[in-house]
């Protein structure tokens, strides 16, 4: 009898360096503008506007920092499942998608195409209409589209026959 191998799991996890880094600076962007809300100099409502930007960019940062969240997407090609988990010191998430709930696999972005920085993301597209975003927050790559089409192309790969079948539906049209 002919044994067939089973490719490994997949595992991508977030980069809680850059998550860090950019915890800092939203941290020290946030103090600036505590900071320059209380130099004066400005009408009573600009530095308000500035006060209320600066406490919700330093609030967000905190919280950034203070919750470290760690996220993780494994694709396992022997259970035929996707498993997303965000871990951070208040517990875990766990969500696990069979390959046969997929029905497409595809590169979104996020941003403005005119001067703005452009995220990018895999997305899954279930058999239920409802999508979800893989690769989506600290993750290495976010910001080159070449590297979240490789990942499309590998999770594509593993749908194997689900996904082809799907391929050829579209082409056809």
């Amino acid at each position: 009898m002919e044994k067939t191998s089973v490719p490994p799991v997949w595992v991508t996890e977030s980069s809680r360096t850059t998550q860090f880094s950019y915890g800092m600076l939203g941290l020290a962007v946030g103090s600036v503008f505590l900071y320059g809300s209380w130099l004066g100099g400005m009408e009573p409502t600009e530095s308000l506007a500035v006060l209320a930007l600066g406490i919700l960019i330093f609030s967000i940062s905190l919280i950034t920092l203070i919750l470290n969240v760690k996220q993780m997407v494994s694709i396992d090609p022997g259970k035929r499942t996707v498993i997303l988990e965000s871990i951070s010191i208040l517990g875990g998430k766990r969500r696990e998608i069979p390959f046969d709930d997929i029905a497409d696999a595809s590169v979104w972005q996020l941003g403005d195409r005119e001067g703005g920085s452009i995220s990018y993301h895999v997305d899954l597209r279930l058999k239920d209409g409802k999508d979800v975003a893989l690769f989506f927050g600290f993750f290495e790559g976010r910001y080159d589209r070449s590297a979240m089409e490789s990942r499309c192309r590998r999770i594509r790969k593993h749908l194997g026959d689900l996904y082809t079948a799907v391929i050829n539906y579209q082409v056809q049209f």
